[in-house]
């Protein structure tokens, strides 16, 4: 999930770029939204598909729209959202409360659940396995989630397996650790490091119905908050502010030699490294005589049919188009974005490429990024700032921590 925030343009500035917004200004035709960062590959993947399904007359058009965003975007008015659209799945049940998702079936749902693997299908499906059976996407990527890059010159295969060594040797060459503590999504995983978990349910109209989360747990919160304390304190630490731009440059100039993001980084970083190019799982760390591996979230990227669409059929072709197996496998290509099509995934130049396969390794330790609590990100948040802030310590982690649950649970 990319900690971006991208606002939906006016029509009248539509000229300049294709992004949100074509259908609130009269275009009549299919408007599909993806990343910023993959606007040139959606638009070649939509020649592909008018090449392949000449039948298909009406014009499509490829506009800006991130996957962790669909809820804001689509939510604002279906009937003026796109047509097909990428989301994350945890943007799932927020999607169906306010009908932003067409249901899949006939030979495209046998053809979505034969070539995808299980998880990914199940990761946009209500009632999974019940005679209630209804799936709502089309899986794409499996690499919502994050990992460690690393520069070789600074740091070898030994020295990135534990945190406490990361902050020693980068201590001492005087380079940076590049974590965003102050970005809820990257705080959570060092609770479900020490076994924190959430909960949520969500009645017949996908409104919560009930909450859980124990991440004030002494065992849980108090040692999650020394891990956090522990990189915060050093002097390695590269401090708040850190997104796609800073790690980029940080790794490419030599001022960071250490940086947690995911893999729509990764073709610049391998690019700029060269030979230097270093990536792997997230390291073990350990507090009060526990050592854990840290955790991380992990999810999956659809591609979502809009209900309201004047071009229903033609939609649900072209999100299946977009997210088959060569499709896949072209995004890999041109983005190292890792493949939920169990044939791409099994292709040798996916399944040994070391991203990926850094990718796959930190997914053995990550939590599946299941809809969290609508109050769950700002009180994260927070709490990251206060570790980086200093604000708070070994007396007063319990309090803060109480409060924080506070915060998530409200209703």
């Amino acid at each position: 999930m990319k900690k971006r925030i991208l606002s939906l343009l006016a029509c009248g500035a539509l000229a300049a770029s294709a992004v949100a917004g074509f259908t609130a200004c009269g275009f009549d035709g299919i408007t599909v939204w993806g990343s910023a960062a993959q606007q040139d590959t959606l638009k070649e993947m939509v020649k592909e598909f008018k090449k392949a399904n000449p039948d298909v007359k009406c014009d499509i058009r490829v506009g800006i729209g991130e996957e962790d965003m669909a809820y804001s975007n689509v939510g604002k008015d279906v009937s003026a959202a796109a047509d097909v659209y990428a989301y994350s799945n945890d943007q799932l049940i927020n999607l169906l409360r306010v009908g932003g998702l067409a249901k899949v079936g006939g030979q495209l749902l046998e053809t979505v659940k034969a070539d995808n693997s299980e998880d990914s299908v199940k990761s946009c499906a209500i009632g999974w396995g019940t005679a209630q059976e209804a799936v709502y996407g089309y899986p794409f990527a499996s690499d919502n989630g994050y990992f460690m890059y690393y520069n070789k010159s600074v740091l070898g295969e030994n020295d990135v397996k534990s945190l406490e060594t990361i902050i020693s040797k980068c201590e001492t060459a005087g380079k940076k650790i590049a974590w965003a503590l102050d970005v809820p999504w990257y705080v959570a995983g060092f609770f479900f490091t020490f076994g924190g978990e959430y909960g949520v349910e969500h009645d017949a109209n996908y409104n919560e119905s009930n909450l859980s989360i124990n991440f004030n747990e002494p065992e849980v919160g108090i040692k999650a908050s020394k891990a956090m304390a522990m990189l915060a304190n050093s002097s390695a630490y590269a401090g708040k502010g850190t997104d796609d731009s800073t790690i980029i440059t940080g790794l490419k100039t030599g001022t960071t030699a250490v940086a947690v993001s995911g893999t729509w980084n990764a073709k610049r970083i391998q690019d700029d490294l060269g030979e230097n190019y270093g990536v792997c799982e997230l390291p073990t760390v350990t507090i009060d005589g526990d050592t854990q591996h840290l955790s991380s979230f992990k999810g999956y990227k659809l591609f979502g049919v809009n209900p309201t669409s004047k071009y229903l059929v033609e939609s649900h072709r072209l999100a299946a188009f977009l997210s088959n197996g060569e499709m896949q496998q072209l995004r890999f290509e041109k983005h190292l974005i890792g493949p939920t099509n169990v044939a791409a995934s099994n292709i040798d130049a996916i399944k040994n490429d070391p991203t990926f396969a850094a990718l796959n390794a930190q997914n053995a330790h990550a939590k599946e990024q299941t809809t969290v609590p609508s109050n769950f990100w700002e009180p994260l948040k927070a709490y990251g700032l206060y570790i980086i802030d200093k604000i708070i310590n070994d007396t007063t982690y319990q309090t803060y921590l109480d409060n924080m649950v506070t915060g998530i649970l409200k209703k």
